[in-house]
């Protein structure tokens, strides 16, 4: 009797996260040239030229080496590249660093965003709220990972591996036996001969100018920094075959969400109703007791401006999480998040409103501008997520960031210290020391009110003036400090301390 015989299917296996890499020789190549590179033009210098084209080149070496398919892969993430270059490159406009550090964090982010997405793992239009923040840190693993795995595939395939392990116990058995009898003869020789003393002498003053750890320290950054990048090379010509993007589970019941998005609704209507007149025409408005106008307007917008992040994070992360199994819960949810939407708007024109009645009041700092750019940069984003639940579903994620990067490049074009300084030297009252103490981009304001208000007292100006420092290279050149050393040109200091 013949057994049956029954069809046997095999099971798709998992590919492997090495396993999808495409490791080879020029990978290892680029990375470690984008490591001298972070060596020659980041490490240790200012803000300048040298990021911009630091920019370009990381840009460029992912093109180049993820290739033709997946640049066609890339579809809406290929301008995240263009973008983290823009923001890179922005560094080069101004000298304050605050702004420089977020130009850079956000540069790092949008190239992490690119990074992920460049080979077609998930479309921009379906990044969520968790990848948008958790994308440098999974970036930065996946590459370290990638480049350990891309060099020791290539030190296998040339050998280095077994040539180590073939000649390096020999070696150290040859060091063993030979170097200490030549160390102690040559003590022996060099203490009993004046002239092969002086000679040792010099040879040792010789190898002692070799700045080693400056070469030491340098090489690291190189090294680390190399292995780094080539793991970003690997990651961008990695192999598609079985990425499945993730679904978001959806815990909310269609009610839930109704009840929370028309109960925030509500709470914020009341408080437009309370609180805006008052923020918009405070003389007709009555405080309580205890609470001067100084106070109504300098306490409450950066509350509100962090109420309004809160919810623009909820209304982005909401619609993923919400069972909305009906047209009908659908159309009620899009119209509940518009009304959300428009009544956090009375909102944010409270703290625009008191925040300008502060600033006319005390002037304009860096925390009001950067609380400025928040609040129109929120509201705009806001206005975009309404308008996307609507129509152009697709296209809010693309559209955010690049509200997100106008706003960033536009405060380097303004130079937010510049601007500052003009705004504040025209007041009344001016604070020459608060002015003194931002970068280099408010000099040119403070010579010129200096030389309009002359006076004996110069010590602001010659204190901001010293902070300036030398002339810089060609890679460290910046339009900020280029400025304030014209604007210095011809100018004479009082001799008095």
């Amino acid at each position: 009797m013949t057994p049956s015989m029954t069809p046997s299917f095999a099971l798709p296996s998992r590919v492997s996260f090495s396993d999808r890499l495409r490791p080879h020789r020029n990978q290892l190549l680029g990375g470690l040239g984008l490591g001298l590179a972070t060596e020659l033009l980041l490490d240790g210098s200012d803000f300048g030229l040298g990021h911009a084209i630091f920019g370009v080149l990381v840009a460029g070496f992912i093109v180049v080496s993820a290739g033709k398919e997946a640049w066609q892969s890339a579809a809406g993430h290929r301008w995240l590249l263009l973008a983290a270059v823009l923001l890179l490159g922005s560094t080069m406009l101004h000298d304050a660093g605050w702004l420089a550090v977020m130009s850079t964090s956000s540069s790092a982010l949008l190239f992490a965003l690119a990074i992920q997405g460049w080979n077609g793992e998930r479309k921009l239009s379906a990044l969520r709220t968790g990848h948008l923040f958790g994308a440098p840190f999974k970036t930065a693993g996946q590459s370290l990972f990638a480049g350990a795995v891309v060099t020791s595939r290539q030190l296998e395939d040339t050998n280095v591996t077994g040539t180590v392990n073939k000649y390096a116990p020999s070696l150290l058995r040859l060091m063993i036996i030979v170097l200490p009898p030549v160390g102690a003869l040559t003590l022996l020789l060099s203490s009993g001969d004046a002239v092969f003393r002086a000679r040792i002498d010099s040879l040792d003053a010789l190898i002692s100018s070799i700045p080693l750890s400056g070469f030491l320290r340098g090489g690291f950054v190189t090294l680390i920094s190399g292995l780094s990048l080539t793991g970003v090379l690997a990651l961008v010509s990695r192999r598609k075959d079985d990425l499945t993007p993730s679904v978001p589970g959806r815990p909310l019941r269609a009610f839930e969400s109704f009840t929370l998005l028309g109960t925030l609704t509500s709470l914020l209507f009341v408080y437009g109703l309370t609180s805006t007149p008052c923020a918009l025409a405070p003389a007709a408005c009555t405080l309580p007791r205890g609470v001067t106008y100084a106070d109504a307007a300098h306490e409450g917008f950066f509350q509100l401006l962090f109420a309004a992040i809160g919810i623009l994070l909820l209304l982005m992360a909401l619609p993923a999480r919400t069972q909305l199994e009906s047209k009908k819960a659908q159309l009620t949810f899009t119209a509940l998040s518009t009304a959300l939407v428009l009544a956090t708007m009375p909102m944010m024109i409270s703290g625009a409103a008191r925040l300008w009645r502060y600033e006319s009041i005390y002037g304009l700092t860096v925390l009001r501008l950067l609380a400025y750019a928040g609040l129109m940069l929120v509201g705009a984003v806001l206005a975009w997520r309404a308008l996307t639940l609507w129509t152009l579903n697709d296209a809010f994620v693309g559209g955010a960031i690049g509200l997100f990067t106008t706003t960033m490049l536009g405060l380097a074009v303004l130079s937010p210290d510049k601007y500052i300084a003009e705004r504040n030297v025209v007041r009344p009252e001016v604070d020459v020391w608060y002015l003194a103490r931002l970068s280099a981009d408010a000099l040119p304001a403070l010579v010129e009110f200096q030389s309009a208000n002359p006076t004996d007292d110069d010590v602001a100006l010659r204190y901001r003036a010293e902070r300036l420092g030398p002339s810089e290279s060609l890679l460290t050149w910046n339009l900020g400090r280029w400025r304030a050393r014209s604007a210095l040109q011809g100018i004479i200091f009082n001799s008095n301390p």
